[in-house]
């Protein structure tokens, strides 16, 4: 062997051929969602129409009795008898023993100051915290000529905005908002699957060679995304497939920087950081999976999963800045290869 880097090269049309039919198989695997058991509950139902008839038939007036936190949140009267009904409903069968019951898709959680999911929401603003930390590293360590520069500081500031979405759909969940928090989320999963793809294959050492395939990576991740929120959107939401999806493009970056971190494992001291990041992210999914009542009615296994995520995520950027600090190190004084 001469010492050099094996130049991994890979044509375009391939990429386009991998996208499609990965978002063909994630069509044929999606299910449809189907309403909550305790909106079906007549209880339920008959305590919210009894509500509404006393407390809301002045709706105007009603929304403006509410206490001062959630009108800011836009909680009004009948959204207010279902949170009520809701934990009635709860009490019951908690003291008879029958199991808890979800109500439009979510556990029974108690509210905040008109703040729908605070655990979740705590854990949504420190994950985004971690991310903008990241960011600011990076920004400060990776020079201008770093080829990767670009790269990863899009891919945190998209772990950014994916947060941020995060809280405000946790805070208060509208079809607007749970929409934001999915599209947002997928999108970062993406640009986190296209870093992972071209640090891994150095899709950037030979711009000559190179820049094609990331072109024709970056059009086909673009394609994908247009497809899902378009299915997302034009469709009724398929919580499954959404779910499926992005455990897929998640597998993506997974795989790909655990090739990376066999090939490198030997010269590069840091490498053991992403396959230990690559194994607890995989054994921490599995909360988002699993799903029980929340405990105290405030922690789920939603929101545990959130928490999981937060030393997560800081591990994961100290690789990264572990990585830009070794690859500026070689670049010194060898020339500085220019983004395309």
């Amino acid at each position: 062997m001469d010492g050099r880097r094996p130049t991994y090269r890979f044509h375009p049309g391939r990429w386009r051929t991998a996208a499609l039919s990965v978002s063909l198989l994630l069509l044929i695997l999606a299910t449809t969602a189907t309403a909550s058991s305790g909106d079906r509950d007549s209880i339920y139902t008959n305590c919210v129409q009894k509500c509404r008839f006393t407390s809301c038939r002045n709706q105007p007036a009603a929304d403006e009795s509410l206490p001062l936190s959630l009108r800011l949140l836009q909680w009004t009267c009948p959204q207010n008898c279902q949170y009520e009904c809701m934990h009635d409903l709860t009490s019951l069968n908690v003291q008879t023993g029958e199991r808890v019951q979800q109500f439009h898709g979510k556990w029974p959680f108690i509210r905040l100051w008109g703040v729908q999911e605070p655990a979740s929401v705590l854990f949504s603003v420190l994950n985004g915290w971690m991310h903008f930390r990241g960011y600011r590293k990076l920004r400060t360590l990776s020079p201008r000529w770093y080829p990767m520069r670009r790269v990863l500081l899009l891919n945190a500031l998209l772990g950014v905005n994916a947060w941020i979405w995060s809280t405000v759909f946790h805070a208060r969940d509208f079809p607007i908002t749970e929409k934001l928090d999915y599209f947002s989320a997928i999108g970062s999963l993406l640009m986190g699957s296209y870093l992972a793809l071209t640090r891994a294959f150095e899709l950037y050492r030979d711009p000559a060679t190179s820049t094609p395939t990331r072109r024709g990576l970056a059009y086909a991740m673009l394609a994908f995304y247009a497809a899902h929120v378009s299915y997302l959107t034009f469709w009724p939401f398929d919580y499954g497939y959404n779910m499926k999806a992005g455990i897929v493009v998640g597998a993506v970056a997974n795989l790909a920087w655990v090739s990376w971190a066999v090939r490198n494992w030997r010269t590069r001291p840091y490498a053991w950081k992403i396959v230990v990041m690559v194994v607890a992210i995989t054994a921490a999914m599995a909360l988002e999976v699993l799903d029980f009542p929340p405990w105290m009615w405030v922690l789920d296994a939603h929101a545990l999963w959130h928490a999981a995520t937060i030393p997560l995520v800081r591990f994961y950027y100290e690789f990264l800045v572990d990585d830009v600090r070794w690859e500026v190190r070689i670049g010194k004084g060898k020339g500085k290869v220019a983004v395309q």
